[in-house]
């Protein structure tokens, strides 16, 4: 894989920052809507906005594309992961743990991707992935591992299955974007996506609890969402994911946990500790890692 743009970087941090915002605005948005409709509403929404678009200017190479196998894998992955996440945070699981799980994707992804897409393990992205992780769980645990302790064994599994899921959601993506697909046109692609990932919440909201009305309360934080950290965080990704290794986007993703804290500080005042400043700091030391030596599937 050649060397990545420095647009396909832009996009990713497009998506970064919107996934990052995401954080808030669920945290808003729970407060009105429970959890998993709260999911199929968001994505629902975006689906609903982009069919008139695919109807009308990309119908066939929908068609098409609805058809390839990987598409579905893209699809069902990110459904499942976000799905057993939200259902994992239901169950009595600690904040932090909760948040050190569902990022372990980060270690999962680069033993997976030799069997996908042929992309070695270097000795580089082993750094920054170590280095990434050691800043999450800084993060999680804010320097005490009581955090970390007294959770639902069922929560934790369902957190762990998210992290999977979000694994091969990346690893998928890349092997057709990069492998199957070459030159898939990006925004029928997302949309196929989406549309998976809508039926799939909307089966799950049916099966564990149910499709109520949404509160006047929260529409802005579902409107929020839908646009910021789904129509415009989605698109950019899959655009990044175009020239950006799966091995490489599993090191940047994990920024997005920064986006939340500097809202905290900056909107919100909230001070946090030296661990998660310094937890922060070594995720941003892994990013420098993956973007200065790109080159991660040589040997």
């Amino acid at each position: 894989m050649s060397r990545p743009s420095t647009i396909s970087y832009g996009a990713m941090a497009i998506a970064i920052l919107g996934w990052g915002l995401s954080t808030t605005f669920i945290e808003f948005g729970l407060e009105f809507i429970a959890p998993v409709p709260f999911l199929f509403f968001r994505f629902g929404l975006a689906t609903i906005t982009l069919t008139p678009l695919v109807i009308l200017f990309r119908a066939s190479e929908f068609l098409e594309l609805i058809k390839n196998k990987w598409t579905w894998v893209i699809g069902i992955s990110e459904s499942l992961g976000l799905i057993l996440q939200y259902l994992g945070q239901e169950r009595d699981v600690a904040a932090g743990l909760a948040a050190l799980l569902s990022l372990s994707f980060i270690v999962i992804v680069p033993f997976i991707s030799p069997f996908i897409l042929n992309e070695k393990l270097a000795k580089n992205h082993l750094v920054a992935m170590s280095v990434a992780f050691i800043g999450v769980i800084f993060i999680s645990s804010e320097g005490n591992m009581i955090n970390l302790t007294g959770s639902s064994i069922l929560g934790i599994i369902l957190l762990l299955g998210a992290a999977v899921g979000y694994a091969f959601y990346i690893i998928s993506t890349s092997r057709l974007t990069t492998i199957e697909k070459p030159n898939v046109d990006t925004f029928t692609l997302f949309f196929s996506v989406l549309l998976i990932i809508s039926l799939s919440s909307l089966f799950a909201s049916l099966t564990f609890s149910n499709l109520p009305s949404v509160p006047r309360e929260g529409i802005q934080w579902i409107v929020l969402l839908t646009i910021f950290s789904t129509l415009i965080a989605f698109f950019a990704y899959f655009r990044a994911l175009q020239e950006i290794s799966a091995n490489v986007a599993s090191v940047l993703l994990p920024l997005q946990v920064l986006v939340p804290f500097v809202i905290d500080f900056f909107i919100l005042g909230r001070i946090y500790s030296l661990w998660v400043l310094t937890g922060s700091f070594l995720i941003i030391i892994a990013m420098l890692i993956v973007v200065i030596h790109p080159h991660l599937e040589a040997s």
